[in-house]
Parts: C-alpha cells; structure tokens; sequence
C-alpha cells in the first residue's frame, strides 16, 4: 500500500489513495471510504476505463459523482475540455438523467411499487446502460447496496445507496459492454462481501455483557 522514497518517509502509492482526481467531476466535500477506492481502481485496472461512483441525494433526487478511477486519461481529458458542461452533468444531475441515476431509481422503489417499462427492465437485469452526457460516450451502471467498508445490520434488508458505472466511448458498443456489467456486479459482490463490517444492535450488545 506504502512506497518509502527515503529513509524515514512513506507515502501511500496512487492506487491506494484516495479515488478522487482532480478533474472537476467529484462533488465538492465528498469522502468516500477506502475500500470504495480500491474497488473503482480494480474496475479501472481490468477494464482501462473511466470508473465513477455515485449517490443519491434523496432532498433533490439528484444523483452526485463522490469518486472517480482513470479520469486522468489524456484522451478523458481532452474530451471533457471541449464540453465543459459535461463535466457539470457527470458529476450532478437528475436521477433519472441517465444511467447511473436510472439504476438507483429502479431499485430505490418498493417491490409492490408499479414502475415504468424501462425502470421494470433495469430492476431485472440490475444493470442500466445509456448514453453519457459526454457525446461519443457511454454509462454503464450496476446498483450498489452498501459502500464497500461501511457498517452493516446483520439481517436487514440493505436499500440502493450508490452506483459503479463504466464510462466508456461508444466505438466500445457491443459484447464488451455487456461484459462490463457482469464484471461490474462481480466485482462490487466481492468487494462488499470481502470488506462487511458487522455493526451489533444496542440491546444485543447489552443482553450479551
């Protein structure tokens, strides 16, 4: 996790760091956990794309960007240079805007609720894909039930709290998307099965001393 320069001074390597990049994509003030980082980066490693985590913000029904992985790409970078506005649309728009927001809508909704025929089709598959506000580009989303590291009730039913998504240029379209999203769900399984952390209820804690 740590590189030592020189003696007497250790620096975590950039994969362990913290997800964020500095390219205007990450809402302002978002922390998101390590191991949340780590997981972005996993995706980023084995698909070479853009990763982005999102949540949503239950006050406006805004989806928000709290993470990136490969958005220093020279290729990401020019392209987001051209359309400013993009930028903005990334990292906060609409719940039902586009993919990552979609595939939180359609699971933040009860089980009896009636949905609409793209939201039924999304909930099936627990995976979304539309085009990105970034033209050329698109949003490959799968649902994430609990941020990889954050604590966990032992049997409750864990709701939609964020979305991993690929970004990735449309010359990509086809069987290496739908790749992505089985990669995607694989990948967030182990990431949160491999870091529960199992939070007690008060009362059993105490029955238990």
């Amino acid at each position: 996790m740590c590189d030592r320069p020189r003696y007497g001074y250790w620096e975590l390597r950039p994969s362990f760091a913290a997800a964020t990049e500095p390219s205007g994509l990450v809402q302002p003030g978002a922390t998101p956990l390590l191991d949340a980082g780590r997981l972005l980066e996993g995706i980023h490693q084995r698909t070479q794309q853009v990763v982005l985590l999102h949540t949503h913000t239950p006050l406006t029904s805004e989806r928000v960007c709290i993470a990136t992985a490969g958005a220093k790409s020279v290729l990401f970078g020019q392209e987001l240079g051209l359309t400013p506005k993009a930028t903005e649309q990334l990292r906060q728009a609409p719940l039902d805007f586009d993919a990552p927001g979609l595939v939180m809508l359609a699971n933040l909704a009860g089980h009896d609720s009636p949905l609409r025929g793209d939201l039924r089709q999304i909930r099936s598959a627990q995976v979304a894909l539309t085009d990105s506000p970034l033209p050329g580009w698109i949003l490959v989303s799968v649902p994430l039930r609990r941020l990889p590291g954050a604590p966990a009730m032992p049997g409750a039913e864990p709701r939609v709290v964020a979305a991993v998504s690929v970004l990735a240029p449309k010359q990509a379209h086809g069987a290496p998307l739908i790749a992505y999203g089985r990669m995607l769900h694989n990948a967030v399984r182990a990431a949160v099965e491999t870091s529960v952390v199992i939070r007690r209820p008060r009362a059993a804690t105490r029955q238990a001393a």
